[in-house]
Formats: structure tokens, C-alpha cells, sequence
């Protein structure tokens, strides 16, 4: 069958022309029909359909960069299959790779350099705590957005940190990666981890700073591939700032350091952003209140305090007043008591505000829609606000003093509703029974690529205490886990068992209020 032609529907989006092709597969531009958004949807190449490793590597990037939610990695909407072949439908980026802005525009400034890297440390830190090494960072797979934005994006070489179970998709000792950005222990095949992304994030800084690739010369019988790759090995990393004077020798030194031979001697996440921040504070002074908001905001967890952004994705709170380099420590000081006053003073008006105002008055439905746990009417207490409308399918939890705490499905998720995103699961059964035989990771990507995440094991405990939960005495449930460990619940029993399909684990999905 030929590849889809405008017009052509592929589950929920239609096909409206051709983007671009890769050495995987096709890129086409298409629209969300039912929630008319624009997408992009990669499709693998017709010439790999018989490559039992390329689909199961498609289909994992696919899986992959849905379990990580973060506004610098491209989002995952949904996957599928197109005459036998699967693809990957995505937000569709407005901007340009960096790789075609440096070759049209020449060398970034200090500035764009540092604020392109910081946005892309922010997102591959994101995809380092889901689990998740890039191995292919380069300047084309990081795009700028029309807003200034950046985002990381083609995970097609993605790989668990721990795989697990996981059959391996490349051979012990094979190199994969483009050489021009390899860190040393990558090009000879040896045991990885995120810091290679680390040593590619600052090859690419290089690269972003003088416009070629950190060990190329420019003459091209000295950069065939193993003699690039040789460098890599071998010579000690460049400096930017030498091979460009107009560079900034604070962000050059921050490209050889993530550049250094030995992994242990490289910057962690956490150490970069809080330098790039500082950094800006001194190269873009305008730009210091957003880059504080922002790490703050992407500081705190988006689903649980184990998830996939916690403090590797930002500089914290606490960090602040040393990301603030370029200002006065009194400054920084006067600022925060002024924020304070204002706040009391805020708090106060408010609690005068809410005092002199009459309790509602009570009606019957208010306490009907608490009984049930899922109306969304006013909490008990006086006066508590009325919680907010509660999704289809799902039930309101409560506190013990009952106060709104978050939402959950009445019911595990079914077949279908799995199918619907990841429509290549197979299982016994009919389709609207609950979905088993997937993996924790499995569960966690359908739960974020829903918006939601799953639940934290003391909040399957409250959740099974609402009237209207439906479980299943034969089955057990993905929990939130922490690091290194997968639980499953079933009322009073917990269990931590290896990342794995079982015929007797499902999920559920929880949203925030």
C-alpha cells in the first residue's frame, strides 16, 4: 500500500500533506478531527516494514516520550498502525530545528546559546528522571519555537536507563548516535547512562557557539566518521571561546566541562540549569524574573513527588538567590520582604473579605452530590467552596475534612479506552474489560498522555473508601512508584513486583483538581 495521501484518515487525524522523511519513516502534517488541533504524524518507512527492531524501536519512542510531560519535550498524542506499519502522532512544532537556524543565521549569540541549552537541559532532565536516555541529542533535534521556546524532540534512539525485561532493540557493543556529538563511553559501546545526553547537550552548545561541530576541522579527509569519532576519544574538548572570541568565556568553560572524557566529571542536570541560570542573570538581565518563575513552577512535581519533575527538571526554590549571580545580595533581600509584606497584607484582606460574607444557603443536593463522592457539589464544612464539575467516568476523592483532593475512574481502564491510544495492545477478552497484560511504564505513558497519572498507594486507599469505586477481587492495580521499585494494590494487599505484563495487574487513571 502506498503511503497515505491528503484525505487520508488514521484513527482520529487526518492526513494533509507531507512534512518531511527521516531514515526511519515520514513525517506528514495532519489535524485532531474531533478536537481540530494540528499534529504531526510519523509514520515508519515502508522499506523497514519487515524489521521486527525498527518497529519495536518506533514503537517505543512512541511510548517513551508519552511517559514524560514537560513543555520542552515534544508531546505524544496517541499511536497506531497504517498498513501494518506504526506511527507516532505528535504536536506539531512551529519553529525551526537549531542545526538550520545556526547554517541560515550563522553562530547564536552568548545569550540565544545559553537560553536554548537551559530550555533543552530542562526537558532531557525531565526524560532522565521518566527513566529515559536520548543517546541522539544534536542541534537538529532541538527545535526553537516562534514564541523563543525550545523543545527536544525525535526520541527515536531513546533507551531505558534500566530496561529491564525489555528485549534489547541493539546489540552489546553496538554504537548508535551521531558521531559529531558521542560521548567517549557511547562510541565504544560500553554501559550508559543520561550523562552521554549531558556530553551531546554541551557538544551542541559548541556547535550553537561557532557554528561547527566540536572536532571537525573543516577539511573533509579528516572528518570521515572514525576519525571524528577517534577525537572524541582522544583530544581533549575545545573551547569555544577560542574558536569564536566573541563567545562568552563563562558558557565556553560550561561546554567543556559537560564535554569532559570521564562521565563522573561532568555537570549534573540540576548543576547546569542553576549555572545557566546564574549565567543569564549576567548575558540577559530582562530575562532573570521568567527563568525564576519558570524554574520554580517546573520545580514542582507535575503528577507526584516522584514523577518525572522533580528537582532534576529546574532550579528549586531554595536555589534561587544563588541562580541570581548578577545581583546584590541586599537586592534580592529588600525584593523578598516587599513579596512578603504584600502577601500578609493580600491574606489579610482576603480573610476580612470572606468573614463579612453570608454562608450560602444549604440545599438537599449539595448533600446528595457528597454522599456519592462524584456531583461535585459543596464539600462539608462551613463555608467550604463547591468543588469543581468532576470528569465522566471518574469520582471525587476527599480529605478526611472534607475538602476536594483529586479525582479518579470509577472503574479500571478498559481495553478499548487503552486501544484508543496505544491501539497495537493485544490481549484476551472482550473490550470493554479492564486492560491487563501491559508493563508500569505502559500504564504511567496512557495516564499522562491522558493528562492524568496514576495514583500514590495511600491515595488507592482513600480512593477505594469513596462509594462508587469498582475493583476487581481477581485483579490488581499499577500504583505511583517510587524510584527503582513497581507496586500493585488490591484492597488490603500491596505488592512490589518487577516492571512486566501480568495477566492479573490493570491500572486506573487520577487527575489533580
Amino acid at each position: 500500500m502506498p503511503n497515505p495521501t491528503p484525505g487520508t484518515v488514521l484513527g482520529a487525524y487526518r492526513v494533509e500533506g507531507q512534512l518531511g522523511a527521516g531514515s526511519m519513516g515520514e513525517v506528514y502534517r495532519g489535524v485532531d478531527t474531533g478536537l481540530n488541533r494540528r499534529v504531526a504524524i510519523k509514520i515508519l518507512s515502508e522499506k523497514h516494514r519487515d524489521s521486527p527492531e525498527l518497529r519495536q524501536r518506533f514503537v517505543r519512542e512512541g511510548r517513551a516520550v508519552a511517559a514524560i510531560s514537560h513543555p520542552n519535550v515534544v508531546q505524544v498524542f496517541a499511536t497506531g498502525s497504517f498498513d501494518e506499519r506504526p506511527y507516532i502522532a505528535m504536536e506539531l512544532l512551529d519553529g525551526t530545528d537549531l542545526g538550520s537556524v545556526v547554517e541560515k543565521q550563522g553562530p547564536l549569540s552568548s545569550a540565544d546559546a545559553a537560553h536554548a541549552v537551559l530550555d533543552a537541559a530542562q526537558g532531557l532532565a525531565a526524560a532522565a528522571k521518566a527513566g529515559l536516555i536520548h543517546r541522539d541529542v544534536k542541534p537538529s533535534n532541538l527545535v526553537r519555537l516562534s514564541s523563543g521556546e525550545v523543545k527536544v524532540t525525535d526520541f527515536g534512539l531513546a533507551k531505558p536507563v534500566d530496561p529491564g525485561s525489555e528485549p534489547a532493540l541493539t546489540a552489546m557493543g553496538v554504537v548508535v548516535g551521531t558521531p559529531d556529538y558521542i560521548a567517549p563511553e557511547q562510541a565504544r559501546g560500553e554501559t550508559i547512562d543520561e550523562r552521554v545526553d549531558i556530553y551531546a547537550l554541551g557538544g551542541t552548545l559548541y556547535f550553537l557557539l561557532t557554528g561547527i561541530p566540536p572536532f571537525r576541522t573543516g577539511k573533509p579527509a579528516e572528518d570521515k566518521y572514525l576519525k571524528v569519532v577517534a577525537r572524541h576519544l582522544r583530544n581533549p574538548p575545545p573551547e569555544a571561546a577560542s574558536t569564536n572570541p566573541g563567545a562568552d568565556r563563562e558558557l565556553s568553560e560550561i561546554a567543556r566541562q559537560m564535554m569532559a572524557k570521564k562521565a563522573p566529571e561532568r555537570p549534573s542536570y540540576q548543576e547546569l540549569i542553576q549555572r545557566l541560570t546564574g549565567l543569564l542573570a549576567r548575558l540577559d538581565p530582562g530575562s532573570v524574573p521568567e527563568l525564576i518563575a519558570t524554574s520554580r513552577e517546573r520545580s514542582r512535581p507535575n503528577f507526584t513527588p516522584s514523577g518525572p519533575s522533580a528537582s532534576l527538571s529546574g532550579a528549586t526554590i531554595d536555589d534561587v538567590p544563588r541562580a541570581r549571580a548578577g545581583l546584590p545580595g541586599w537586592l534580592v533581600m529588600f525584593s523578598l520582604a516587599c513579596i512578603g509584606l504584600f502577601v500578609a497584607g493580600l491574606v489579610v484582606f482576603l480573610q476580612k473579605g470572606s468573614s463579612t460574607t453570608p454562608p450560602p444557603a444549604s440545599n438537599g443536593s449539595a448533600q446528595a452530590g457528597s454522599a456519592i463522592g462524584s456531583a461535585g457539589s459543596a464539600s462539608a464544612g462551613s463555608g467550604s467552596a463547591a468543588a469543581p464539575a468532576v470528569p465522566a467516568g471518574m469520582l471525587l476523592v476527599k480529605k478526611a475534612d472534607g475538602t476536594p483532593w483529586f479525582y479518579v475512574d470509577q472503574k479500571p481502564v478498559s481495553l478499548a479506552e487503552f486501544r484508543a491510544v496505544f491501539a497495537d495492545h493485544k490481549q484476551p477478552g472482550g473490550i470493554e474489560e479492564p486492560v491487563v497484560m501491559l508493563k508500569y511504564d505502559e500504564a504511567r505513558s496512557y495516564a499522562r498522555t491522558k493528562g492524568g497519572r496514576l495514583l500514590r498507594s495511600d491515595e488507592w486507599d482513600a480512593a477505594r473508601d469513596t462509594p462508587g469505586f469498582s475493583d476487581s477481587p481477581a485483579l490488581l492495580e499499577w500504583v505511583e512508584s517510587p524510584e527503582g521499585k513497581r507496586t500493585v494494590r488490591q484492597k488490603d494487599k500491596t505488592e512490589t513486583r518487577a516492571d512486566k505484563d501480568y495477566k492479573d495487574v490493570t491500572f486506573r487513571m487520577a487527575k489533580d483538581i
